[in-house]
């Protein structure tokens, strides 16, 4: 083993900013797969030559969040011993700055933005030596050493391979977060996972994008007319000369989390990945539009910038411009996709699926209680039961059904309440409420997705419905106190509700 020195000017103290930037977990690991792609595609015809035709670049992220550890690890090309020095250098950028790895700041921003300690260790194809460094963020910061010292071993000139060891990470990512890092993982990446000779595993899953539906429907004012795939090519060209391609779509079925528009850079999401969808109003309107819930799209922006952080893109004051243009392009012809989707209503009943009115009650009951029993003052106490789910099955008329079940005391009396969503047609309440006229205390509270109301205003599953049943759920155990509270006909407010919203109030100004 031989030890060599690297210098990493400019001034260390640089690296004790990054902990402090406005990163997100996925961007952040992202530049790590940035330098494995990027580094693929460089040295793709030699890592062929070497492996056969069935090479494919394998990028693995591993949390460990016992050990308070991250690692990385890809089998590209590796880290050529010429560029040692400059990798490890802030804002050092690469000879060749064409491609993902532009700016000579992300790996050094990222490692130390998770992690006091982070260690590098690569082999470069074609070289008969493998070297590892350490950074000391801390130590580094405290004794102003600019340089480290680089371990090298012998390694044979076929291996190729780059592992970043992340340790004493600042911030450790939660269980909620793992599961989001691996679904943007797959929105950020899924220009090079659908290539398919990119692979991104994240703790021993493989990270995937689920391509998304896309309408096939006449046009909103001709139901009776030609079917049409409501998918549109844009292909623009700004003032600027900037030139701006891709597509834009409309969703079967909206889903307000997962609509809006991704921006590519150089094959990269690097706006609108996620939950972070890009959704400007003068596209996709305001509030419940049906636009801001179906609109969904990818947009090539390689003539503009990227930050330094690579998460989103440097307008130069042309994003009006732009916004301008891709409007009045979704405008035109005979097929006005925005106008379609705005206005289109499918003519037949499309219920809440099962599986997706789970999902959501999960989502309402979850809320309600943080443990099993949760005191929330003023006498009542919240308790949800360990096994909640009780789905019920298709009949002729409840199309589909699920259901979730919330114990609460209030004042000593344990009710047990039952919220379900159906779709039913033939029940022309929306809300609808059973009694039990035993000692029990139960009551059954059911939601009408086929009602009125709700195809004019909650036509949609997702989450913004969440306070419209919780409103159910508080209506409901709200008349069963009432009546229990000496009320002779609290039956009659729900009675005079569900006639109001099957007429006036279904109706849209």
């Amino acid at each position: 083993m031989t030890d060599h020195s690297i210098s990493i000017r400019p001034e260390v103290g640089m690296l004790n900013l990054f902990p402090n930037m406005k990163y997100q977990p996925w961007y952040a690991l992202g530049e790590l797969v940035d330098n494995a792609i990027q580094s693929y595609i460089a040295n793709r015809d030699a890592l062929h030559d070497v492996e056969g035709v069935g090479y494919k670049l394998k990028i693995d992220i591993e949390i460990d969040r016992i050990n308070d550890t991250i690692v990385v690890r890809d089998n590209a090309a590796g880290i050529a011993a010429a560029d040692w020095q400059r990798a490890f250098r802030v804002a050092d950028p690469p000879a060749d700055n064409s491609g993902l790895s532009q700016f000579g700041v992300g790996m050094k921003a990222a490692c130390c933005w998770f992690a006091k300690k982070w260690t590098v260790r690569s082999s470069a194809l074609g070289e008969p030596e493998s070297r590892s460094v350490t950074f000391d963020v801390p130590m580094i910061v405290e004794t102003r050493d600019e340089t480290l010292q680089v371990e090298v071993e012998a390694q044979s000139p076929t291996s190729h391979f780059t592992e970043v060891r992340m340790h004493q990470l600042y911030r450790v990512p939660q269980r909620r977060t793992l599961g989001k890092i691996k679904d943007y993982l797959g929105g950020i990446y899924r220009q090079f996972l659908r290539e398919g000779d990119v692979e991104i595993t994240f703790d021993g899953a493989v990270v995937s994008y689920t391509e998304p539906e896309v309408l096939e429907a006449p046009r909103w004012d001709e139901p009776e007319g030609e079917v049409h795939l409501w998918r549109h090519d844009v292909d623009l060209r700004l003032e600027s000369g900037r030139r701006v391609s891709g597509f834009v779509a409309i969703r079967p079925k909206g889903q307000q989390a997962t609509a809006g528009i991704a921006l590519f850079y150089r094959g990269k999401v690097v706006t609108g990945a996620g939950e972070e969808s890009y959704r400007p109003t003068v596209i996709f309107g305001r509030g419940n539009d049906f636009r801001a819930q179906r609109v969904i799209g990818e947009l090539h922006m390689d003539d503009f910038n990227v930050t330094y952080t690579k998460d989103s893109l440097v307008w130069h004051d042309e994003e009006d411009d732009f916004l301008e243009a891709l409007r009045s392009d979704l405008e035109s012809g005979s097929w006005p996709l925005l106008k379609q989707a705005k206005e289109y209503r499918s003519r037949k009943l499309e219920p809440t699926p099962e599986e997706t009115a789970s999902t959501l009650l999960d989502n309402v009951v979850s809320s309600f209680v943080a443990d099993v029993q949760h005191d929330v003052g003023n006498g009542v106490v919240l308790s949800f039961e360990a096994d909640p789910a009780q789905r019920v099955g298709p009949s002729t008329t409840e199309v589909v059904s699920a259901d979730r079940e919330l114990s609460i005391d209030y004042n000593g009396i344990k009710w047990t309440v039952s919220f379900a969503l159906m779709a039913d047609e033939a029940n022309s309440d929306w809300l609808s409420i059973t009694e039990s006229t035993d000692a029990q205390h139960r009551i059954i509270i059911k939601v009408n997705q086929a009602h009125p109301f709700m195809r004019a205003y909650c036509e949609l599953p997702g989450t913004e419905l969440e306070p419209v049943y919780r409103v159910a759920i508080a209506v409901g155990l709200g008349q069963a106190l009432a009546r229990q509270g000496g009320a002779k006909q609290p039956n009659l407010v729900i009675h005079a509700a569900n006639q109001l919203l099957r007429s006036y109030l279904s109706k849209k100004v």
